[in-house]
């Protein structure tokens, strides 16, 4: 469904990212003023609320397009479920995670008073890494 951009909350902790990549952002930009259609970004609808999800480059390329509005794929939830959803994001598709996005996703996991309980398979699965990964940011044996 098409969704004003001024709607789109991104301010809520949702990006997975580190940073966003404004080279990026200059490029699906002009690939959407050439007509190129981009699959629709992912927000949580809480009722009052679209928190984005996944999409935050391709929402700052309609953003410096001067676009009104996106396409969204909406799911009905929490600004926290968008954060969840926020760990695994890319894991497919864009511009791929770094291996220090994927640490801040597991940490951030682990740092969170209720995901934390989660044993580490889950974990991995939320964050689409590896298990040993989570393990062993869990014990601490991996630098950040």
């Amino acid at each position: 469904m098409k969704v004003l951009l001024s709607k789109i909350r991104i301010d809520g902790d949702t990006q997975g990212r580190t940073e966003i990549n404004y080279e990026v952002v200059t490029t699906y930009a002009e690939k959407m003023r050439d007509g190129v259609e981009f699959p629709p970004v992912v927000a949580y609808f809480d009722g009052a609320n679209y928190w984005l999800a996944d999409g935050f480059h391709r929402y700052h390329g309609h953003k410096a397009n001067v676009s009104k509005e996106i396409e969204v794929d909406v799911k009905e939830g929490t600004q926290r479920d968008a954060q969840l959803y926020s760990f695994g994001a890319n894991d497919e598709h864009g511009l791929q995670r770094t291996v220090q996005e994927k640490r801040r996703a597991v940490l951030r996991m682990l740092d969170d008073f209720e995901w934390c309980e989660l044993k580490d398979r889950e974990i991995a699965r939320i964050c689409k890494v590896s298990h040993p990964f989570v393990a062993k940011l869990r014990q601490g044996l991996v630098e950040e």
